[in-house]
Parts: C-alpha cells; sequence; structure tokens
C-alpha cells in the first residue's frame, strides 16, 4: 500500500474521518476539523513520520479554540511607499539581524522590516542565551549542521560586536544513578556528533567545579563548548552593526500582501507603502508560513512551542551553579511535548532556570502561568537542591517557531524564485544565527550572479564600539568616564547599577528606542530584585526630557502601553483641562484617548461620592 494510503487509514482509526491527507504539487497536506489543538499537532506528527514528500502543510482547523489575532502596529502611513532595495529581510529577530549584518558586507541596498516596535520582541529576546555545543540534536539535520557552526563563530562575532560572551560549559547528569558507569561509553557518541572534548567529571571534581549539584549525582558529563550570551544585546549589535554598514531598518512595519507574477515576488504591501524588492527573505518567525502562503510558496507549517522561564535574584547565583546544569531522564521530560530545560548563570550575573516546553494554538500568548514555575522549580530541584521559588524576581515565557519535521528550513522558494526562507527557527535557533546568517546572504549574492557581480562593500566595518557599562570597568576608567560625562556618575537604578549617561547612551543609538522596556533590555534598567519599583519613575522622566515627550506619553512597550494618566488628580477634576489633554491624543491616539476619558470620568465619580460622604456626615 502506498504511503498516502497507510497514512489515511491510520488518520481514519485515530480521529474517526475528521481528518485526511492528500498531496499537492509535491507537498503533503492534511486537510479537516479537530476540536483539540494538541491533537492537531499529533496528527501532523503522525503525517511527518517517514513521509516521502518534500514538504508538509496542516492545514486541520482547530473547533474548539481560536487563536489569538496577530498583534499588529497602528502606525499607517506611506514612509517605504515604492522603495526598491534590492533584498528586504521580514523580521527582526538574531536571524534577520544577523542576516543583514552579512548582507552589509556587499554592495546591495539592504531593508529589515520588523512590525514590532523594537527588535528581538519575541523568541530572539524570550530564550535563556545558551549558545548550545549540540546536545539532543539529529546528526544530519539542519538544527545540527547550523548549531555546530554557528556555536564556533561566535567568540569572533561577539568580539567584533561588542557583545559579552561566556564559554563556561554545561553539565550534563542522569536521573537514574544506574547509568552513571556507562557515561565513558557515550563519549564515542558525543565525539561522532562533532561535539569537541567532552569528558567524564567524577564526584570529587565535580564537587568542586558545580558545588550545588545533588550529592545523589555521583558523576556527570561535562561538554566545554557551551556558552551564554544575552540573546537580545546580540539581536541589537547585529542590527547596530548592519545600520553602520548602511542597512535600512524599519520598525512597526507588518506585510499585509505580497504580489506574485509567473513565480517571481513583484511587489510586497505593507502598513508603511507597497516595496518593489529584488530579493525577499523570510525571517518572521512564528509567521513564517503566513508570509509563504502570501507569497505561494508554503511547503511547511508551525506548531508554535511555547516555554516559560524563570529568573532568579543574582545574590543567589553563584551559590547555585556557575556554568550550566541539565539532567537527563526526569518525569516531565518524559511527557510528551515538554522538555526540562537546565539551570543556567547569565553574563549578566543572573541565573534562569528552564524553559518547559508545551504545543499552544497562540502565536504571541507571552503569558506565565503558576503552575508552570512550579513545575520547573521542582524539576531542577533534582539537580540544584538548593532552588527555591523564594529566589524568583520574575519570569517570561516565549514561542518557538517549530515545523512539524522538527528542523530548520533554510533555502530558495520552491515555487517562488527570488523568495529565501529562514524558517523553523527553534532552539538551537540563537545558536545557529551567526551560521545561517552567512548561508541566507549568500543565496541572495548569488541570485544577483554571484560576490564578484555585486563587489563587497569598500566602507564595511565588521566592528561595532559598545556602549561603555561603568559598573563594570575598574575604578581608574570608570572615573575618566564621569569626569569626561558626568551623567555616569548618577545612578538611576541602583539594584543592577545603571547610570543616566547609559540610559541616554541606548535612547540615542542607532535602533530607536523611546520606552521603558527598551531601556531595560539595553541596559538592564529595571531588571534586578525590585523589578523597576525604583528607577521607573526616573526612567520616564529621562526618556520624556530626550525625546521630547509629554511625561503621560511614555510608554512601557507597544502602543497603548503609556504607564502614566496624568500629572494629578486635580487636572482629572478640572473638567475644561481634561477635556483639552484627552482632545489632543484623539486624532494621533484614539485608544488611549478613550482610556483617558474613562479615566476622568471614573475620578469625577469617587469625587462626587465622597462630596455625598461629606454631606451626610454634616
Amino acid at each position: 500500500m502506498s504511503f498516502l494510503g497507510s497514512l489515511n487509514r491510520k488518520l481514519n482509526k485515530m480521529f474517526e474521518g475528521q481528518v485526511a491527507a492528500h498531496e499537492d504539487n509535491g507537498c503533503l497536506v492534511l486537510s479537516g476539523e479537530l476540536e483539540r489543538w494538541h491533537d492537531i499537532v499529533h496528527a501532523g506528527k503522525t503525517a511527518v513520520h517517514k513521509s516521502p514528500y518534500f514538504g508538509f502543510v496542516n492545514e486541520i482547523e482547530c473547533t474548539g479554540e481560536p487563536a489569538m489575532p496577530e498583534r499588529k502596529p497602528r502606525i499607517d502611513d506611506s514612509a517605504l511607499e515604492w522603495e526598491e532595495p534590492d533584498v528586504l529581510i521580514i523580521g527582526g529577530g538574531v536571524t534577520g539581524c544577523a542576516i543583514a549584518r552579512e548582507l552589509s558586507r556587499y554592495k546591495l541596498s539592504v531593508l529589515l522590516i520588523e512590525k514590532e516596535n523594537d527588535l528581538a520582541m519575541q523568541a530572539s529576546g524570550r530564550n535563556n542565551g545558551m549558545v548550545h555545543s549540540g546536545i539532543g540534536l539529529k546528526k544530519g539535520s539542519l538544527r545540527h549542521k547550523y548549531c555546530k557552526l554557528g556555536n564556533a563563530m561566535f567568540d569572533k562575532v561577539c568580539n567584533e560586536l561588542g557583545v559579552d560572551f561566556i564559554r563556561y560549559g554545561q553539565f550534563l547528569s542522569f536521573a537514574k544513578r544506574m547509568w552513571e558507569p556507562f557515561m565513558p561509553l557515550t563519549l564515542l557518541y558525543w565525539k561522532w556528533l562533532g561535539i569537541k572534548d567532552v569528558k567524564v567529571t567524577r564526584r570529587d571534581e565535580l564537587r568542586v567545579l558545580a558545588p550545588a549539584l545533588s550529592s545523589d549525582i555521583g558523576s556527570a558529563l561535562h561538554f566545554p563548548t557551551t556558552g551564554v550570551v544575552n540573546p537580545f544585546d546580540l539581536t541589537i549589535a547585529y542590527a547596530e552593526n548592519a545600520v553602520q554598514n548602511n542597512v535600512h531598518i524599519s520598525l512597526n512595519t507588518i506585510v499585509k500582501g505580497i504580489d506574485t507574477e509567473d513565480g517571481v515576488i513583484k511587489s510586497v504591501k505593507t502598513n508603511r507603502g507597497t516595496l518593489k524588492p529584488k530579493v525577499v527573505i523570510n525571517a518572521a518567525g512564528v509567521f513564517c508560513e503566513h508570509i509563504a502562503a502570501m507569497a505561494g510558496d508554503r511547503f511547511y507549517s508551525i506548531h508554535p512551542r511555547k516555554g516559560t522561564i524563570a529568573v532568579i535574584d543574582r545574590k543567589y547565583a553563584y551559590e547555585l551553579v556557575q556554568s550550566a546544569v541539565s539532567m537527563l531522564g526526569t518525569a516531565s521530560a518524559k511527557r510528551k511535548h515538554t522538555k526540562d530545560g537546565s539551570v543556567n548563570l547569565t553574563v549578566d550575573g543572573t541565573v534562569l532556570v528552564g524553559p518547559d516546553a508545551f504545543e499552544t494554538i497562540h502565536r504571541e500568548d507571552f503569558s506565565t502561568a503558576a503552575f508552570n514555575i512550579k513545575e520547573i522549580i521542582a524539576t531542577h530541584t533534582r539537580s540544584i537542591p538548593a532552588l527555591d521559588e523564594k529566589q524568583i524576581i520574575t519570569y517570561f515565557s516565549g514561542i518557538h517557531a517549530a515545523t512539524y519535521g522538527e528542523d530548520f528550513i533554510v533555502c530558495k522558494g520552491r515555487n517562488v524564485s527570488n523568495l529565501i526562507h529562514a524558517a523553523g527557527m527553534q532552539t538551537p535557533g540563537l545558536t545557529a544565527a551567526p551560521a545561517i546568517g552567512v548561508e541566507i546572504a549568500n543565496i541572495a549574492v548569488d541570485f544577483f550572479g554571484g560576490e564578484e557581480t555585486v563587489g563587497l562593500n569598500p566602507d564595511f566595518n565588521p566592528v561595532r564600539i559598545a556602549p561603555p557599562r561603568p559598573s563594570m570597568m575598574e575604578d581608574e576608567a570608570r572615573s575618566e568616564l564621569i569626569e569626561s560625562n558626568p551623567d555616569y556618575g548618577i545612578i538611576v537604578c541602583r539594584c543592577e547599577e545603571v547610570s543616566k549617561g547609559e540610559v541616554l547612551n541606548a535612547l540615542r543609538r542607532d535602533i530607536k528606542c523611546d520606552t521603558i522596556d527598551g531601556v531595560k533590555r539595553r541596559v538592564r534598567a529595571g531588571a534586578g530584585s525590585c523589578q523597576s519599583s525604583c528607577c521607573c519613575p526616573l526612567i520616564v522622566e529621562i526618556i520624556s526630557a530626550e525625546k521630547r515627550l509629554p511625561p503621560q506619553t511614555v510608554r512601557k512597550s507597544g502602543s497603548g502601553s503609556e504607564v502614566l494618566f496624568g500629572s494629578s488628580k486635580a487636572l482629572m477634576q478640572n473638567k475644561t483641562a481634561s477635556a483639552t489633554r484627552i482632545s489632543k491624543f484623539e486624532e494621533t491616539d484614539p485608544e488611549t484617548a478613550a482610556r483617558l476619558h474613562k479615566h476622568a470620568q471614573d475620578v469625577l465619580k469617587i469625587s462626587k461620592r465622597k462630596e455625598d460622604t461629606d454631606d451626610d456626615k454634616q
């Protein structure tokens, strides 16, 4: 029996005829209706197992839970109308920015667009920052190939871009002691997989190198090529270096449609105008398949995989872990669609625990839940008993863009000649980014006839000067910096020792930054144990003065996230002043105007109740 016939028999048995498989232009396609998203993912994974088709598209509709709508920018103008870049990159994550930087080596006009108000707002800024050695990857897969190549590039890339990178290694233990005697036998496997210098660390050495590890762990495998980087720092550094080398970046820009004729993209419609690029690179993360569908080149599907990470206060860091620690064989790791993650020290001195992982229909659900945090901590106390929920200062979630084949998509379009895909970027996407950036850039350059035809950018400079960090400097160097610019001597965030000079520097650099979270991601103001409860008013004041914005318009992050409603209750109680103030927003930001109007009405009601209460007392 054919693969398709056998698959349909299996699907009929599993889902009682609600799902069917068919072939379309050499691609395997599932269609039908199911109530649970979990079943849709299960059907997809069943279909791709040993599939002879080059692509797989899951079109099963979920009837029981509608997906959250995509977040979209509110801006609608013609700032990019009829621009004609040689290369258009869709997506401002670490992969898209790495591609942009690599393309800036050539005489090409490059435009990168990102729908969010900042870069690395989704998966690229919502991970644990580990630079993976390649544990758990299938040899021969693109994930394995680009992880190995990317890992080897990190020292040079981070040195050029001025990004902190620590190659501190990873300890891997087994949940069951019975497997420890077999550890030396696994060394041949790791060597075959291409992971260098793996060794077995015995109990005595382990107690010195990782004293917080459970006494139940007798030995562990050590992977010295594992490292850690701040993923947001790396993405911003890539982007800044790209801009310094003449790449243009447009934030708050979303693709609305793609016009394709005879297998060639003719134009790309955005909320900021219609573009006419010669080549389009699809690096849109969880929305890659949507871009592919708009262009008529959809041959893969994304099943979003969510993970939550807990952040431990830096004061507990060195008593818990001084590298990365993982354990194989725990109960949670055996559950379908989950993983354990790790406990790892960051370059900033905090500790991250997780992530877990589970399937979700929502591509932008960054919420967190108490049960996830409890499970993450409970899982990792097996290896680090001193871990405790009380040590947590915050937590966050991210979404991986996993394909059903659980591999990267790095190739030219199948049906569209001037489209290039960089899709399916799940773990180890951060590690692979430098290598994928080079690969995609090479594919794009080949489209124009190769390096000799395109020519090298004679002004390309791979070095990006990192912003100063006074807290990391020696006393003499810090004193000289403060003497040259006194703003670096004014501490804004006490938890992270961030100065006013650092905040101003973040607001003035090449990539636009005008939000509280934007400052936090760049210089860590508000990332400490008090989570910005002390420094937030100061940050608002600095942004307001530097960007010449009224304080009440300063946002935490995207549109509609203003942190202030007004200068005082008295202002809101003054009907004339309140109406005048609200009217200023009605044309530019109707949602803010409506919220301010409602708040003014609430204040008046409270004031009226207070007056009535006072009258009753009299």
